[in-house]
């Protein structure tokens, strides 16, 4: 195995862990997720919620095993668009409150770079 290629097999486990041990998170304090208002003051059906901590659960597993990893990378990118719109929409704080709401869309829109380059490795 080439370098750039074990490099890209090590950047795709850390991806991967990085929303398993997040889903894991998410679902092991569900209840508390769902009570959760979105930006817009209203809390997401519980349903739309599992589904959500599945997706980022299932797409972690799939870039983390290299099976189905552009689906899995697509579904993670879809993930965090909602997560960010829903969660982190820093477009609706002022001040102070922006600040943190900054930090995670920043994050998010890398993480989604991240995604896109797992699937320009893996196509």
């Amino acid at each position: 195995m080439t370098t750039a290629a074990t490099l890209i097999v090590i950047g795709r486990v850390i991806l991967g862990l990085f929303f398993v041990i997040a889903g894991i998170r998410n679902f092991m304090h569900f209840s508390d997720r769902c009570a959760m208002q979105t930006n817009y003051g209203f809390k997401l059906p519980a349903a739309a919620t599992a589904l959500g901590f599945a997706v980022q659960l299932i797409g972690g597993l799939a870039v983390l095993a290299g099976v189905f990893t552009v689906w899995g990378a697509i579904g993670l990118i879809l993930f965090l668009i909602a997560a960010t719109a829903f969660f982190h929409n820093f477009a609706l704080f002022r001040g102070e409150a922006q600040q943190p709401h900054l930090y995670f869309t920043l994050v998010n829109c890398a993480l989604v770079g991240y995604c896109l380059m797992v699937i320009a490795t893996a196509v």
